[in-house]
């Protein structure tokens, strides 16, 4: 009755050729740039919660069997990733707020990254040539997946998943402790309820959350916020949980968080479902029995006594 809709915006770091010869960075500064904008372990991890190469206790054995009604049954899931560097374009504008550029996410091009240093400057054809190769096929691609599991299911939950790291690059809470997981609300389209699940879940695990800290915004592009039927949550997670920072190789607790991850998609479904049956007990009431005696129901015994 409902599905998944898992949105990673942040997750490559590839650049063109016509974009990366514009660039005046060095190829270390890319590197700082990508290793602080972008990062493709977490697409990865990501892709593994719900790929069914992933078996571990105590879920494996639900997860084979192609049960609809098993508890530990994963919802409809699908993992929409942006397949280029924010330096190119920022296809929903969460960066873009991040470093200050605009107030009201948006697709938006970065005239400066997290280096401080100038970005190039675009012509209007430019804009319109990078926004249409490079952003409207992702925010395509998320529409057309947010129409399919809508004409299929009740309820869809855009989740979009970023990170953050512990010892944040900005002046804004630079020195300020961080919290493990951070979810991020996005206004009326995040159900009151599903928020305390999440946090409830991630705590019960052991791991700090915080709702809008560090990070805002759960990422829903204007043209699906009007759906009626769409749900939006943000989900960022500090990296150092899963990458070791200075190495730049993932940990080996990754393997738990991918775990933990898969649990929380499967309890994210239950609790949609249960909104979504809600949804339709109210919408399609059981109707009261009726007073009236009807004439099939008179027994031909019953006429004789009258």
């Amino acid at each position: 009755m409902a599905g998944l809709i898992l949105n990673v915006p942040y997750g490559c770091p590839y650049l063109p050729k016509a974009v990366h010869k514009r660039l005046r960075h060095t190829p270390e500064e890319l590197n700082w740039e990508n290793w602080r904008l972008t990062d493709p372990f977490l697409l990865d991890l990501v892709k593994k919660s719900v790929g069914p190469e992933f078996m571990a206790p105590p879920l494996s054995q639900d997860l084979v069997k192609s049960d609809p009604n098993s508890p530990h049954r994963l919802p409809d899931c699908r993992v929409v990733s942006y397949p280029f560097s924010p330096l190119v374009a920022d296809p929903i504008g969460l960066v873009a707020r991040d470093l200050g550029l605009i107030k009201t996410p948006k697709p938006f091009i970065l005239n400066k990254g997290t280096l401080e240093k100038e970005l190039p400057t675009w012509t209007a054809s430019d804009k319109e040539f990078i926004f249409s190769h490079c952003v409207e096929p992702y925010l395509a691609e998320l529409k057309q997946v947010t129409s399919e599991l809508l004409a299929k299911e009740s309820l869809a939950l855009l989740l979009t998943i970023r990170f953050f790291t512990f010892k944040d690059w900005k002046l804004v809470h630079r020195e300020t402790p961080k919290p493990e997981i951070n979810l991020a609300l996005e206004d009326e389209l995040t159900p009151k309820g599903l928020a305390i699940l999440a946090g409830h879940v991630f705590r019960r695990f052991g791991l700090w959350t915080e709702l809008d800290f560090p990070l805002l915004g759960g990422g829903a592009p204007l043209e699906l916020a009007s759906r009626p039927r769409l749900k939006a949550l943000g989900l960022a997670i500090r990296r150092d949980l899963y990458l070791d920072e200075k190495q730049g190789v993932l940990k080996s607790s990754s393997a738990s968080l991918v775990r933990v991850l898969r649990i929380f998609f499967v309890l994210l479904g239950q609790e949609l479902d249960r909104v979504a049956e809600v949804r339709l007990r109210r919408a399609f009431p059981p109707k009261r029995p009726s007073s009236v005696i009807k004439a099939s129901e008179i027994s031909s015994s019953g006429l004789k006594s009258l």
